[in-house]
């Protein structure tokens, strides 16, 4: 059931666990969301800490709200500062006139010849100094070839080819180990374990976190107009389910989200989110009402359903990735259930949202739970748990292993 955002029994062991800990203090939304969809381990690791520091916990909150500003920022009106954005820069470039002096720069650029994209794939030096990689085009091609020119979900052919992982969050390169696409990694691993972790990095960054990452055909996915803008917001996620051996048939569920009436800046660990089941709209990811969709049989698309993703050619044309798909299965999920309010805006054209999940955070309200967070870095705040768990009595483990006894074994997905 989980799967349908109802938390298993033993999930709502632990929240109940933590809520005690934290002496019944509410959390923001998008760590109540986080608490909702990641490993039960990690949710154990904050029973633990909570019990001996309750503001370490209430840090680990303010790494859920900068994660969820992390992905679903746009590379437009990202910037808090003076300095140029360089994915607002890389935007720049994307879309200037042929005579414009960057799109001549643009030209002058060689591209690499290690991979079968590279004749279409550049880099450039931004203006503050970050390389930046620029849209394949090949990539794209080649993804509507493999998804036979339609979308996936709906069979429409008015379509555009969708980064699975935000192309603005791979486009420029980040020296600096405390700077924001460092730091996602990082909390990352604070729900979800550090080989999972690794997996998911290593499939956009092979070169590591400070350089740019990769360019791919399996991490695109072609959409209809509609399916792009409603994924975009948060309105649906895709789980992977399975890819066959020889890699040619990729299956994928759906499931429409249901955003939480009433959102407060803060509201309790318990609070059960709405349950998706058999819903076959959306509701609430727009100001204008419902959303649907319908597949290539006319038949309205609701939760549960499955598709199969198939490709001719796995290495010129490999499926979207599984493991980008699991990320964006629980960070979708995160949207969905926490919300997202912005203007609707139509997409722009193919290849574009342009690529980047377009979705602001929920009018915040009160964020007055901030001040109580101790602002430390991710280097900061893993010293400070390893210092508390070491340092507690041993009794605290006894306990959490007594709150283990007992606890149901729900199937989670």
């Amino acid at each position: 059931m989980e799967d349908f955002n109802l938390p298993s029994t033993e999930r709502t062991n632990l929240l109940k666990n933590l809520q005690e800990a934290m002496s019944d203090a509410p959390v923001p939304p998008y760590f109540w969301a986080m608490c909702q969809v990641c490993e039960l381990q990690a949710l154990e690791k904050f029973v633990k800490i909570a019990r001996i520091s309750p503001p370490i916990v209430r840090s680990f909150s303010a790494q859920a709200y900068s994660m969820v500003l992390y992905w679903t920022q746009s590379a437009q009106g990202t910037s808090r500062g003076s300095t140029p954005n360089t994915t607002q820069i890389n935007r720049g470039l994307g879309s200037s006139p042929t005579g414009s002096p960057l799109t001549k720069r643009q030209k002058t650029t060689k591209s690499p010849a290690s991979s079968p994209l590279a004749e279409r794939q550049t880099t450039t030096k931004s203006l503050v100094g970050s390389p930046l990689l620029h849209r394949s085009k090949a990539a794209s091609d080649l993804a509507r070839e493999r998804d036979g020119y339609c979308c996936v979900l709906s069979k429409e052919s008015s379509i555009e080819v969708a980064h699975i992982y935000p192309f603005c969050r791979l486009s420029t390169s980040e020296e600096n180990v405390f700077g924001a696409r460092h730091l996602f990694w990082e909390h990352l691993k604070s729900f979800w374990s550090e080989e999972k972790v690794a997996a998911w990095e290593a499939e956009l960054f092979p070169r590591g976190l400070s350089e740019t990452g990769d360019e791919r055909v399996d991490n695109r996915i072609t959409l209809s107009k509609i399916a792009h803008s409603q994924w975009n917001r948060g309105a649906y996620a895709l789980k992977p389910i399975s890819i066959s051996e020889d890699k040619t048939i990729l299956r994928v569920q759906f499931f429409w989200q249901k955003k939480q009436p009433d959102m407060q800046a803060a509201m309790s660990l318990l609070t059960i989110p709405l349950s998706t089941e058999n819903l076959n709209h959306n509701e609430g990811a727009f100001d204008y009402g419902e959303t649907r969709l319908r597949d290539g049989e006319d038949n309205r698309i609701k939760s549960g359903d499955i598709f199969d993703l198939k490709t001719d050619d796995p290495t010129k044309k490999p499926l979207p990735s599984f493991k980008l798909l699991e990320l964006q299965w629980f960070l979708t999920r995160v949207i969905g259930m926490a919300g997202a309010a912005f203007p609707y805006e139509p997409s722009s054209g193919d290849d574009s949202d342009e690529d980047v999940p377009g979705l602001d955070l929920d009018e915040a309200g009160d964020t007055s739970f901030l001040s109580d967070i101790p602002q430390s870095n991710s280097l900061e705040l893993l010293y400070e748990v390893n210092r508390a768990l070491a340092e507690s009595p041993k009794h605290h483990t006894e306990e959490a292993e007594e709150d283990r006894a007992g606890i149901g074994s729900d199937y989670v997905a």
